[in-house]
């Protein structure tokens, strides 16, 4: 058509003069908005309840970049987000850690008094919680021990002794979300709740402990029809004695004290799924392409997370999809929600068209830039330096 367009030098350059800094500028303010809010309720005493999770560019550990993010459990809004380049940490593992830290730097410099910090079971975050931050309760997340417990059940259910594990792994599971979601914050009540089910799968509904003292399932009396068509464990099997080791592990016993409060980071994984229209894996960016695409998905996350309702029909009932899942062979429902919106665009445009009439900022000159600057990073991620070409091209041509 003969239309002249842009070449790549130009386009970068207006990116790096107007958009980015208009990303980031507008990031802030929204932040800052949140953050007056959070003050102001810790004024009432209400102190707020985080959660934290770590997202990598690339699957594997060849990462190159980590971003860990912080959500406000109440509203599920984004608070903060740290970029971790992995020539800043000792592997693609430790940018993780690094990243958390950070994160909870920066966060209680800006004045947060947090109270409950819930993140997974890394090791690394653990030991950090318990020697940097004692006075903030740890939690770990129920969604990531609840999937790794399931994997577990059915790879003891693989063995043919155990086949009958794998129709009920879905209720162990969902029996540990509900003794999590039950507890009111009480270990105690939480582990007793636990460790029933290994009388409930044997069709014990009522027993007693060693000191005598009886209890029963929570569950309503069954049916005989229920208790026809259950598969029930025997007592003695070797199903069953997989299944005990399992529940009655002295590591999950342990990880259940810091599950009492019934926290997730289950929005803050959706906010990671989200994140893949604006940083799509295995896609190179630079590190401000990078920390400014991460800001838009925070923009879009926080402006619809909040009046996200789910959608109903004309007599007032909650609609629902019905989609099939592959992983657990059946069909399940997902909640169909309100319309999403980007609001946030019409205000970059906005803040953009401004800086370009803005005679202070000057096109394609570095000084007038309003984007924060690059943190002192390499040229690149390679472990040694790079050589000279004609270093290289000695080497190539040489036979040794």
């Amino acid at each position: 058509m003969g239309v002249q367009m842009i070449g790549q030098t130009t386009f970068y350059a207006i990116q790096n003069t107007y958009l980015h800094p208009a990303i980031e500028n507008l990031y802030q303010d929204r932040r800052n908005e949140i953050l007056a809010r959070v003050y102001l309720e810790q004024e009432d005493g209400k102190r707020p309840h985080l959660s934290g999770d770590g997202r990598c560019d690339s699957p594997g550990f060849n990462a190159k970049y980590c971003h860990y993010t912080f959500m406000l459990d109440d509203t599920k809004e984004i608070l903060h987000t740290e970029l971790v380049q992995s020539t800043e940490a000792t592997s693609s593992g430790a940018m993780e850690p690094l990243g958390f830290r950070r994160g909870m730097t920066e966060l209680l410099d800006l004045g947060l008094d947090v109270e409950v910090m819930t993140t997974d079971r890394s090791s690394s975050i653990r030991k950090t919680m318990k020697d940097q931050y004692p006075n903030i309760q740890h939690q770990f997340d129920i969604w990531h021990t609840a999937k790794g417990f399931r994997n577990k059940i059915l790879k003891k259910g693989k063995k043919k002794d155990n086949a009958i594990l794998l129709a009920w792994s879905r209720s162990v599971v969902n029996h540990m979300w509900y003794a999590c979601a039950t507890s009111k914050g009480n270990i105690g009540a939480l582990k007793k709740r636990w460790k029933c089910i290994t009388h409930h799968v044997c069709n014990e509904h009522e027993w007693k402990d060693n000191d005598g003292k009886q209890h029963r399932c929570d569950h309503p009396p069954l049916t005989a029809q229920d208790q026809r068509i259950r598969m029930w464990i025997e007592k003695d099997s070797v199903a069953f004695q997989a299944l005990s080791s399992l529940v009655l592990d002295k590591r999950l016993l342990n990880d259940l004290d810091h599950m009492a409060l019934f926290k997730h980071t289950g929005p803050l994984e959706n906010f990671h799924s989200a994140m893949l229209k604006y940083l799509p894996k295995r896609q190179a960016f630079s590190y401000h392409g990078m920390r400014e695409r991460s800001h838009l998905a925070i923009l879009d996350h926080n402006e619809n997370i909040v009046k996200s309702k789910q959608a109903t029909t004309v007599t007032g009932e909650a609609r629902f999809n019905q989609v099939y899942c592959k992983k657990s062979k059946q069909w399940i429902l997902r909640k169909v929600f309100s319309p999403h919106t980007r609001n946030f665009v019409g205000d970059l445009i906005e803040r953009v068209l401004e800086s370009r009439l803005n005679p202070s900022i000057k096109f394609k000159n570095p000084s007038s830039l309003l984007i924060q600057p690059q943190p002192d990073l390499p040229p690149n991620i390679a472990p040694v330096p790079k050589p000279p070409k004609e270093t290289a091209k000695a080497l190539f041509k040489s036979r040794f």
